[in-house]
This record gives structure tokens, C-alpha cells and sequence, in this order.
């Protein structure tokens, strides 16, 4: 009878085993509308990014630290990936990068309607004093370009900063700037900014995989083939809707 218990404790465990989702580990921050630790409507990529892995059978554990922080985690292996970030050649240097991207968004500089701001070239932000966050890509940009930038550690200082009159321009997301601003301002001072009409650019944001763990290149593809299935089937779409409605 105990050989017996035991040969079937071994079944269950061997089966368990062959069943149970594998599961990343991802590290992130604030970011919200799209990653947000304490915000629920501030999560649409996390549900995105669980949701392909899910169609895959792998489950995602979000661990939320400072973006810097998050980044060299991920390049040292103690997280198995971090998002979103832009795919630059550095970043595919270092990183597996999935091909289909998470979203696309238009960078832009936000500034008060009572500061009057405008740019042609880069080179235009010298006569402006400037807000970046910390480990940010336009935080090494800056310094490159001889442009003196006030960094801080997250986007919300930035525009209590820029409220306060302690700087006049940030860039980041159109669509993660203006999440910002109505959840950090009432109306009325909400309505004190705006953006300048003409985009840096335009982002596709990316999970970062880490090179340092022996399964990188195979949870982006994975990653890949789940966020194609969520977009055939529609998925993809209505968390977009869910989330961005009310901003569109």
C-alpha cells in the first residue's frame, strides 16, 4: 500500500508538473495609463502583455521598481524582462526584442498654455528650461545635444514641476501625458496645459528580454505568437477601448 501512495503521489506531481503554466517575471514601473502599480485603469499594456503570454500557457508576475532599476534587472537576469521601452540599436544589442510591437504612440512636448513654446530642431530646447525623468532615453539625449535638462525620478514630477513654474517643457507620450495630468490636477488646473501640435515622433514600445537567462529568445517569440493571436481575435482591441476611451 505505501509503494502504491507513493506511486501515485509521483503521478500527480509528474502531471502537475507537465500542466502547470510557466510563469515570467517582469520588471516595471509607472507609466500609467499603460503600467501602473496602485492605479487599475492604469494597466493596459500589463492586461495586453498577460493576456498574449496567457494564450501561449504562460502566466506574467509584475514586480514594480524605478524604471532605471527595472532595466538593470532585467540586463543582469534577475528579471526576465521589462516594459515598455523603444527598440533602439543598443537596446537589440543587449536585449531579445519581439518583433510585433504593443502600441504606437506619438511623443510630444508638453508646456502651459501661458508659456509659449516652439521648436523646429532640437537645438530649440536651449532657450527653454527643460524636465526629463530619470532613465529615460531623451535623458542621454539631452546631454549629448549640450541641453541642460532637470532630472527627476518619475513623470509626475515633472508636471507638478512644470504647474509650479520650475520648468517648461517635457516630452513623453501624448496619451500617458494627458492620463497624468487628469489624474494629478483638478480641472481647472488640468486645463493649464497643453502639447506643441507637431510630434517628436512616433513610439512602438517593446518587452525587453533578458540575454542573461537561458529562455530570452524563446519568450519573445512566444510573446509574438500570443500578441498575434490577440489581435486576430479581436482581444487586443477591445482592452485598447477599455482603457483609451475615455481619452480618445
Amino acid at each position: 500500500m505505501k509503494r502504491l501512495a507513493l506511486l501515485l503521489a509521483l503521478v500527480v506531481m509528474t502531471s502537475s508538473s507537465v500542466f502547470a503554466n510557466q510563469t515570467v517575471k517582469l520588471a516595471i514601473g509607472d507609466w500609467a495609463p499603460y503600467t501602473s502599480e496602485t492605479d487599475v485603469k492604469g494597466k493596459l499594456l500589463e492586461e495586453v502583455v498577460t493576456e498574449a503570454f496567457k494564450l501561449e500557457g504562460i502566466d506574467v508576475k509584475y514586480d514594480y521598481f524605478p524604471w532605471k532599476r527595472s532595466y538593470i534587472y532585467v540586463e543582469q537576469g534577475k528579471s526576465d524582462g521589462t516594459f515598455p521601452w523603444n527598440k533602439t540599436t543598443e537596446r537589440e544589442k543587449e536585449f531579445y526584442i519581439h518583433k510585433i510591437s504593443l502600441i504606437k504612440d506619438d511623443g510630444v512636448y508638453f508646456h502651459l498654455k501661458s508659456k509659449p513654446f516652439d521648436w523646429n530642431t532640437i537645438e530649440d530646447l536651449k532657450k527653454y528650461k527643460v524636465g526629463v525623468t530619470l532613465g529615460y532615453k531623451q535623458e542621454a539625449m539631452y546631454k549629448e545635444k549640450g541641453i541642460v535638462a532637470d532630472t527627476v525620478p518619475n513623470e509626475e514630477q515633472n508636471f507638478k514641476k512644470m504647474l509650479a513654474g520650475r520648468i517648461d517643457v517635457y516630452q513623453t507620450s501624448n496619451v500617458v501625458g494627458y492620463s497624468a495630468i487628469k489624474k494629478l490636477f483638478s480641472s481647472t488646473d488640468a486645463a493649464k496645459f497643453t502639447n506643441h501640435p507637431k510630434a517628436v515622433e512616433t513610439d512602438e514600445y517593446y518587452i525587453l528580454f533578458s540575454k542573461k537567462i537561458p529562455n530570452g529568445k524563446e519568450l519573445a517569440d512566444k510573446f509574438d505568437s500570443g500578441l498575434k493571436k490577440l489581435k486576430e481575435s479581436g482581444g487586443y482591441y477591445k482592452i485598447i477601448a477599455k482603457y483609451l476611451g475615455s481619452l480618445m
